[in-house]
């Protein structure tokens, strides 16, 4: 994947448009998977603001008003294909959001929640499609906020295959 997915990585903290940090975002033929039409898409594209953060965490989608923050260091040093998979990821939850869900459904364990599941579901289809093996896909269902147990839970609820010899 890398060069074919642009990603401007040394922005500064602050507000950006979401092709700002994503030149590449508008091309992604996923895009047509997540939003209704080409109208939805370029909507999305234009109006979802991203804040580059100087904080821990990765990504995640506001609840309050559908913007999309990225840790500084995440969009430093994570891969093209996490930073990719993320956004694709996060541009689901800008769909529930515009659809009135809830995203953080405390609940429900975070590999329970539906929103997450159809994310994921959608990850996981990309994640093949550019050419990442189960065992690379397994890598990156694996957070920091879940336990090995809810690990291998999403891991099944998604479909993706058990460890090869090498990952054990």
């Amino acid at each position: 994947m890398n060069g074919i997915f642009r990603i401007s990585r040394h922005l500064e903290p602050g507000r950006y448009r979401l092709r700002d940090v994503f030149p590449d975002i508008r091309t992604c033929g996923i895009l047509s998977r997540i939003f209704a039409d080409d109208k939805e898409i370029d909507e999305v594209v234009e109006r979802i603001h991203v804040f580059v953060v100087d904080v821990p965490y990765e990504m995640f989608v506001n609840n309050d008003d559908g913007a999309i923050n990225i840790g500084l260091t995440h969009l430093r040093k994570s891969s093209d294909e996490f930073l990719y998979l993320d956004i694709v990821h996060e541009l689901c939850h800008v769909k529930q959001h515009r659809q009135g869900r809830d995203l953080y459904d405390r609940q429900k364990a975070y590999v329970d929640r539906e929103t997450e599941i159809e994310a994921y579901r959608v990850n996981v289809e990309e994640a093949r499609r550019i050419g990442m093996n189960e065992d690379a896909i397994r890598n990156y269902l694996r957070v920091s906020w879940i336990t090995p147990e809810e690990h291998e839970r999403l891991v099944r609820r998604l479909g993706v295959a058990e460890r090869s010899a090498s990952d054990a």
